[in-house]
């Protein structure tokens, strides 16, 4: 069973949902195109989570998170906005500080699926 993450803040409103569909395409030569979906689980969302202004301690929870899952762990997570809870992962993040003892951390969500 996945891992539940609960950030202890709702990421920014400026965090960016991106959205690839996987398919196949075979092109011939008369300017003809036949497409496909690649696989059952053809929709790749990634989701760009802005965190600006935590506490040093509120960061320090979701960094300790991403680490102890080592990037290849999925978790479950709700995005903002989604209906429900789905599996994802994250391996790559930066931490930046905001001064005043606040952090801001930029994390890089994908969704992945597991069995």
């Amino acid at each position: 069973m996945a891992e539940k993450f609960e950030p202890p803040a709702c990421p920014a409103i400026t965090s960016t949902k991106s959205v690839e569909l996987r398919t196949l395409e075979s092109r011939f030569g008369d300017g003809y195109t036949q497409r496909s979906c690649d696989g059952l689980n053809t929709t790749g969302v990634t989701f760009n989570a802005i965190w600006p202004g935590l506490t040093l301690d509120e960061a320090d929870r979701i960094e300790s998170f991403f680490l102890s899952l080592r990037g290849f762990h999925a978790f479950e997570w709700k995005l903002p906005r989604d209906k429900e809870a789905r599996l994802y992962r994250c391996k790559t993040w930066t931490r930046t500080g905001a001064g005043g003892g606040h952090d801001t951390i930029n994390a890089t969500i994908e969704r992945v699926f597991d069995l």
